[in-house]
């Protein structure tokens, strides 16, 4: 039998995700994977959700690795660096929104998280306020990437399925209006993402 350590069943767990996304984690597959029994995983991982847990961790500590400045000038800046960086992150391995939020966060998650409310609070606000804007932040970014990601995933926009909602309008005011909303959904998620971020930000301003 195979000698494995955590970090083989964290990275084999994610080349599953990788390759089926969260409907393929299951601890028969991922034992069958590393060559060892599935209660063998157990030593490494007490459960599905603190293995869960650990590949969303893994996730952002690999890809979401923006820095947080000493200079607070330019924190709006920082806070929409920071917002697209989270959304890369999600967006490295498929359902990669979905694992993030159905999650529990890692010691070393709440960690990476301090500085950066330490970081708005030196910019101007308090705690409170910085705490609920990386909150409003990490939320608007993981349902958006969700969004994006379930409806690539489902082929919701496929061509057939917007000729079949043209079909049932009757109205060619309101087929132009259904045919331009469904583009704009389907190609301009980056675009929306971008414009919630501002929006936030804006506010945050006032």
């Amino acid at each position: 039998m195979a000698k494995i350590k955590r970090e083989d069943v964290i990275d084999e767990a994610l080349e599953l995700l990788k390759e089926g996304g969260l409907e393929a984690i299951t601890t028969r597959r991922l034992a069958q994977r590393l060559g060892v029994e599935s209660a063998t995983l157990y030593w490494h991982v007490k459960d599905k959700a603190t293995l869960l847990g650990e590949m969303a961790s893994t996730i952002i500590a690999r890809y979401h690795t923006i820095k947080t400045p000493h200079d607070t000038e330019q924190w709006e800046k920082w806070f929409m660096d920071h917002a697209y960086s989270f959304r890369n992150a999600l967006l490295a391995y498929p359902d990669g929104a979905m694992l993030h939020a159905g999650s529990i966060p890692t010691f070393n998650d709440l960690v990476q998280l301090a500085p950066k409310t330490e970081y708005l609070v030196r910019a101007g606000f308090s705690e409170r306020e910085a705490q609920m804007a990386m909150l409003t932040m990490g939320q608007f970014t993981l349902g958006s990437v969700m969004e994006e990601q379930t409806r690539n995933k489902r082929r919701i926009l496929k061509s057939s399925q917007m000729e079949k909602v043209k079909e049932s309008q009757r109205d060619t005011d309101m087929d132009t209006l259904t045919s331009d909303v469904m583009n704009t959904i389907e190609n301009e998620a980056e675009n929306a993402f971008e414009f919630g971020i501002q929006l936030i930000v804006k506010g945050l301003k006032k």
